[in-house]
């Protein structure tokens, strides 16, 4: 019995592999190349829209948990320059 389910497994699995080669075959490159950019389009606005939402999330929770407002690039005091030492020329 073991023989017949592993017969049938083998025979199903080759019966795949040649539909999947005849699909490939059969299907248009161009075609194809739609697909994958319209893929790269959706994965990228799930990704823009993901990392925006989390932004905004753990802005929230700083101000949540520390009470200010969280650091921000661009924003706040500039830093302290540094003093410069002379130094000896040669």
């Amino acid at each position: 019995m073991a023989d017949r389910k592993e017969a049938r497994k083998a025979i199903a699995d080759d019966v795949r592999a040649l539909a999947d080669d005849l699909r490939s075959l059969l299907e248009d490159p161009a075609e194809r190349k739609r697909k994958e950019i319209r893929w790269r389009m959706l994965y990228g606005a799930v990704a823009l829209g993901f990392t925006l939402v989390s932004r905004r999330l753990v802005t929230r929770g700083w101000a949540i948990l520390t009470g200010e407002q969280p650091p921000m690039k661009g924003h706040g005091a500039p830093p302290a320059q540094r003093e410069q030492t002379p130094t000896a020329s040669r």
